[in-house]
């Protein structure tokens, strides 16, 4: 059993599949631990269609108990990532699943494919293309005149999250209506995951169910027994 206890390293090699908790019991206890973390884990799994949760399988022996996983983002979803640019996507159309409550974009596109998550969420299948590494387009401007800026394009310059407040909320030095200072954003710019936990706290809650101390946590590496 090839085991990693620090999911943050640069890894070489494939993504963990697998995460254990190591205590003292046998295999039959294994088994039956291995069966309620992955009922446990499913519950608290993020969702929206269920799928990854659903494929959560139980793997277990002498001295542990744990939860195999198929989809790699799920191992990124336990963890975390940290935010990113997502300059592969440069010059790429870009399927996108995006919230539609009020379903303005089913009116603009009836025959867009729709989906409801697990949560009850009506999402609407759009398209959008990632402009290629200093790809330039034309604006045009209130009074109608044109403006050269930057096309949207993995890392480009554009994005504005917040504004000054106008008189008399401005922040002193500043202009109200201004772009506020680090509210620039980039395109297509990843937000990042926090990490989730919900295959440990699995792992913690079945151990907890046979009033067994909670042992250390392992990931397992692709392809371990």
């Amino acid at each position: 059993m090839s085991l990693s206890s620090n999911p943050r390293r640069e890894l070489t090699g494939h993504l963990p599949d697998g995460i254990v908790m190591e205590v003292p019991i046998d295999r039959a206890t294994g088994y039956r631990l291995a069966m309620i973390a992955v009922e446990q884990a499913r519950a608290l799994a993020p969702k929206l269609s269920g799928d990854s949760a659903r494929r959560f399988a139980p793997t277990s022996g002498d001295g542990f108990f744990g939860i195999r996983w198929l989809d790699a983002h799920v191992f990124y979803q336990e963890i975390g990532i940290r935010a990113f640019t997502m300059r592969s996507l440069a010059g790429k159309v870009v399927p996108m699943w995006i919230n539609d409550p009020t379903g303005s974009e089913r009116k603009k596109n009836p025959k867009a494919r729709t989906r409801v998550t697990e949560s009850g969420k009506v999402q609407v299948l759009i398209f959008r293309r990632a402009a290629t590494f200093g790809e330039r387009r034309q604006v045009t401007q209130p009074d109608g005149t044109e403006r050269d800026v930057p096309a949207h394009y993995p890392g480009a310059p554009g994005r504005i999250f917040r504004r000054e407040a106008a008189a008399p909320w401005t922040t002193p030095g500043r202009v109200g209506g201004r772009i506020a200072m680090g509210n620039v954003g980039v395109w297509w710019r990843h937000p990042g995951l926090g990490p989730r936990g919900f295959l440990s706290e699995g792992l913690r809650r079945s151990a907890a169910s046979a009033g067994l101390m909670p042992g250390p946590i392992r990931f397992l590496e692709a392809g371990g027994n």
